[in-house]
């Protein structure tokens, strides 16, 4: 049994000891931190140190905006060699590595051949690659994937694909054109309608210029023919004084004019045919006229001239034609059939029976009436001719029996041109 002063030295032996280990433990522990805080220190300032010596590159970087808890990129551009200037790509263009500065060599420009302009379309070749997107500008590493790897040498420029212009006429077409135009600009309308109208009966002339060289006898036979203009080299009219006792069928009769009477009242603008006065003068259109009927253009051309001399005609003007349905329209050659032009005429439907009165305004035909007379190989077809129609939508259009159907006010004018056994009719496909 141990005495109590023992206990106590014992106890204050077994403190020390218990003191010194834990003291022990401590500073084992404070080595371990400080070596750890050291070797990361040194490991910090080695990556530091690799930073440095790392080449910049121009790439653009990102990094989390700080302090505002938000995960959108801020764009940080990559630093500049000092002493060069950086110009910034416009929005919209794709710069892959960031921006050029001046100074460096021009990128190459890569044609993307599937944006190329389609046939007939003239490509643009631009100035400047950034704007406009049918080139892109790239300085790809050869081989890197989604990059277009462009060529060493410079490409051949995109030629354009168009299609060739093909000639409109021969020479001699264009040289009676010329001719034309050049009495059209000294004002001597009749050898530019001569020169014009054998142009257009040339074989060799093209659609285009028979259009052109149609609108251009129109005008100019509005003064020639339908106008008070009298010309002394015009063979085609006649100024004519009258006389005591004269009409306007007395006239026609006297000057054995190949056209109906009613011309002299239109060229003349007379709106009373009962009053002329002796000693008027008036104008006279001799004709005869004819018509040469288009059926794939439902057209009707006009021509003055000799029936038995057709490579001489000259033109006159153009009508538009409704035909007969089914193409019926009989394709031959025709003469103004005798005692055929008719004035507010009745008219029976073949095919109904259906009779109309002159003066019935659901009459079909119209107001006039010029039947055709076939002549030839064109004997077998009777019933045809031109006339008017109620239903003025139809002209253009095959919706008549077989005849040539045709505006009011055009069948009445031609209904003045053309004679009974003198006027030729011809119809083309």
């Amino acid at each position: 049994m141990a005495l109590p002063s023992q206990t106590e030295r014992q106890s204050e032996s077994s403190r020390s000891v218990t003191g010194q280990t834990g003291s022990t433990n401590t500073t084992k522990i404070l080595l371990v931190v400080a070596g750890i805080t050291l070797f990361g220190g040194g490991v910090y300032a080695l990556s530091n140190l690799a930073k440095q010596q790392k080449p910049t590159t121009p790439a653009k970087t990102t990094e989390l905006a700080s302090n505002s808890g938000s995960t959108a990129p801020v764009v940080t551009p990559a630093p500049t060699t000092p002493g060069t200037t950086t110009t910034a790509a416009p929005a919209g263009t794709s710069v892959p590595f960031g921006n050029q500065p001046v100074g460096t060599p021009t990128p190459t420009t890569v044609v993307r051949n599937d944006l190329i302009t389609p046939t007939g379309s003239p490509t643009n070749t631009p100035t400047n690659p950034q704007a406009n997107p049918v080139t892109s500008t790239t300085t790809a590493t050869p081989g890197a994937p989604g990059t277009i790897t462009p060529s060493t040498s410079t490409p051949a420029p995109t030629t354009p694909i168009t299609t060739p212009t093909a000639v409109t006429t021969n020479l001699s077409v264009l040289q009676l054109i010329q001719q034309g135009d050049s009495a059209m600009g000294s004002n001597k309308l009749v050898e530019a309608r001569a020169a014009y109208s054998k142009a257009l009966l040339d074989r060799e002339a093209s659609d285009a210029d028979k259009t052109a060289l149609r609108t251009k006898l129109t005008t100019i036979n509005q003064d020639l023919v339908f106008g008070i203009r009298v010309e002394p080299t015009d063979t085609l009219v006649e100024s004519y004084k009258v006389q005591p006792g004269d009409s306007l069928v007395r006239i026609a009769r006297k000057r054995e004019l190949a056209t109906d009477w009613r011309l002299i009242q239109r060229v003349n603008r007379i709106t009373n045919p009962n009053a002329l006065r002796a000693g008027q003068t008036v104008k006279l259109v001799k004709g005869p006229f004819h018509a040469v009927l288009h059926k794939s253009a439902y057209r009707a051309d006009i021509f003055a001239g000799s029936p038995d001399d057709p490579a001489n005609w000259l033109f006159i003007k153009s009508y538009q034609l409704g035909l007969g349905e089914g193409n019926s329209t009989p394709v031959g050659n025709y003469v103004v059939k005798k005692n055929s032009k008719l004035v507010d005429p009745p008219w029976v439907n073949p095919r109904t029976g259906e009779k109309f009165a002159s003066n019935d305004p659901k009459n079909p035909i119209g107001e006039h009436w010029i039947g055709w007379q076939g002549v030839g190989d064109s004997t077998v077809n009777q019933g045809y001719g031109f006339h008017g129609t109620i239903d003025p939508d139809s002209i253009g259009q095959q919706k008549s029996m077989g005849c040539a159907r045709m505006k009011s006010e055009d069948v009445a004018e031609l209904f003045d041109l053309l004679v009974e056994e003198v006027s030729v009719v011809r119809v083309l496909p």
